[in-house]
């Protein structure tokens, strides 16, 4: 089985958490009956074979809130000793200077923080979550000053579609990287299904945010950049800027606190189960799964979905497919393209592969990508290459 040149896990490393957010999908009811996995789980049966997955990999370390669980520190060393990337996404509750420079020196400075923020306004933002802007400029701030690279996750619900605009607005005004995550019923959250936004939603009010801010262009659907501008090589190591488009089982899979895995984050505590590292090596479920097989070949999707022209560089949300029909491998519910063929183009794909170059140039100044794909001045010719050709296709007539 070939390796992938990168490859990301979200580790939810434990379920316990202070922050009490009143739709959160990590939470089950009841508690789960197995236990977390101990230290010497999450380091071995996890973080290394990881490790042995991809070398040149990163690990989002997750929660609940990763910095209740006592060890997790030892975790991040022991990822940095493999010679990991770490991500520690936490709400920043009690985080301080002192804290972060903890955490860097645990990673060996190859650290990202992740933080969340729902929405600039103050009542929306405390029904989705604890924190909010005030807070999130104080962690901000803080990396800053110690020299802490972070992205802000964008959770998206009908909750705070009204200031959606205002938040990504917000965000691309400071350059800050945002991941946008859909609300799905997982978990605790099953009792919120009616927030989930629908093919309307993301049409008229979530797509057209996204595709012009380029630092939200990571897991990103749909996603209409050119089909044929989706591969470059970076460092001598091939890979495919389709993983813009939904990661799922691709390059990146997601593990709980008590050991499962999915092929996403929002598809863990569902029937859509890889394994459990405890019951099989984590190495052998990413080779043997059939689900992440099935994931890796070539257009498994559905429906319109794979008469897509993006049907393999977008594949459509898998965790949005599940929820809706309870088949993974379905269309994606939300997305409104209608593609007749594979040869219909989308008329926003001049300027998502227009915006495509924006991102990648953003990848080639900052960490942690130049660090992680980067020795050198190799990433910054390889993507230099790659932005003539994206700026050839973007100057293209769109049929």
């Amino acid at each position: 089985m070939k390796r992938p040149d990168f490859f990301l896990c979200y580790f939810e490393t434990t379920r316990r958490c202070d922050q009490g957010c009143p739709n959160c999908m990590t939470r089950l009811s009841p508690s789960p009956s197995r236990p977390e996995l101990t230290t010497w789980e999450a380091q071995h049966l996890v973080l290394d074979e990881l490790a042995e997955i991809c070398p040149r990999g990163a690990v989002s370390f997750s929660g609940g809130e990763i910095l209740q669980r006592p060890d997790h520190l030892e975790l991040i060393e022991h990822n940095a000793g493999n010679g990991l990337y770490s991500f520690v996404n936490t709400s920043g509750a009690g985080l301080d200077g002192a804290k972060i420079r903890e955490l860097k020196h645990a990673a060996a400075g190859r650290l990202t923080m992740g933080f969340s923020l729902d929405s600039v306004d103050t009542g929306i933002q405390e029904r989705c979550r604890a924190g909010g802007q005030a807070c999130l400029e104080r962690l901000l701030r803080l990396c800053d000053e110690e020299d802490v690279p972070y992205f802000v996750l964008v959770t998206v619900s009908k909750l705070n579609l009204a200031t959606l605009g205002a938040t990504l607005d917000w965000l691309a005004e400071r350059q800050i990287p945002t991941i946008r995550s859909p609300f799905v019923p997982r978990g605790a959250a099953a009792a919120s299904r009616h927030l989930c936004f629908d093919r309307e939603d993301m049409e008229k009010r979530i797509s057209p945010v996204l595709r012009a801010n380029p630092l939200s262009y990571v897991s990103h659907v749909p996603f209409f950049a050119a089909p044929d501008a989706t591969h470059l090589t970076l460092a001598g190591h091939e890979l495919s800027l389709g993983n813009l488009g939904c990661q799922a089982g691709r390059t990146f899979i997601g593990i709980n606190a008590q050991g499962d895995v999915a092929p996403c984050v929002h598809l863990l505590d569902t029937p859509v189960r890889c394994g459990n590292v405890r019951e099989k090596p984590l190495s052998r479920i990413f080779d043997e799964s059939e689900i992440l097989l099935t994931l890796r070949g070539e257009r498994p999707v559905k429906g319109k979905c794979s008469r897509c022209r993006y049907g393999d560089s977008c594949r459509g949300c898998r965790s949005l497919s599940y929820y809706h029909t309870g088949d993974y491998l379905a269309e994606d519910p939300a997305c409104f393209f209608e593609p007749e063929k594979v040869e219909t183009r989308s008329p926003y794909e001049e300027e998502q592969t227009r915006n495509t170059r924006v991102f990648l140039n953003h990848l080639v100044r900052h960490r942690p990508w130049s660090e992680i794909f980067g020795r050198g001045g190799r990433l910054g010719v390889a993507l230099l290459d790659l932005t003539a050709r994206l700026r050839e296709l973007a100057g293209r007539r769109v049929a």
